[in-house]
């Protein structure tokens, strides 16, 4: 048997360790999400509630006045006591954004139906809503009080409770708009 050479053992240790620093944690990864799926983490930073699938408006995606556009939109209907402060805290959040504050508009939804809240309360829209997005937007905040937030493309993906609304959702929303390509 010929005699392996130390020279060639430290080249192989070498090369594979280097293999090993690069293909390693690619391989647990692997491992990790297919085989030990309890191992990865749970937790998320977002403080609204995320609506998964998210509830899809054909309504407010087709209007005009809020097409491109990120919505905080408050449901009337649920939370009489508190919509003022509601109101109050989705203005300051929408002021809080600062160079970001074109790409959000305010909408107040009633049964009659919304108005998009511009700046002056003279140049609001309004149109109506049909009660099956009524009764999923109900469904969905279990009649808490709160915002829900809209994406440009009309889906309705977050829902913000009185709880959290203010400072929580101004830094989901600084986070939603530092990422997002649309609107």
């Amino acid at each position: 048997m010929a005699k392996i050479s130390p020279l060639l053992v430290r080249s192989r240790l070498k090369l594979m360790m280097l293999a090993t620093v690069g293909f390693g944690p690619l391989i647990v990864a692997y491992l990790v999400f297919f085989y030990f799926p309890q191992w990865m983490p749970t937790s998320t930073t977002n403080r609204g509630e995320l609506i998964y699938p998210p509830l899809v408006s054909g309504e407010l995606a087709s209007n005009d006045s809020l097409k491109g556009f990120w919505s905080l939109m408050l449901v009337q209907s649920e939370c009489a006591p508190d919509c003022d402060q509601l109101r109050y805290l989705a203005a300051q959040v929408v002021k809080g954004l600062g160079k970001d504050s074109n790409r959000v508009k305010n909408i107040v939804i009633s049964r009659e139906g919304f108005a998009v809240s511009q700046r002056p309360p003279s140049e609001t829209d309004s149109v109506r809503l049909d009660s099956y997005d009524m009764k999923e937007l109900t469904r969905i905040s279990k009649r808490k009080p709160g915002l829900f937030l809209k994406d440009p493309n009309g889906n309705i993906i977050m829902f913000f409770p009185l709880k959290v609304a203010g400072k929580p959702m101004l830094r989901d929303l600084k986070h939603l708009l530092k990422l997002s390509n649309i609107g």
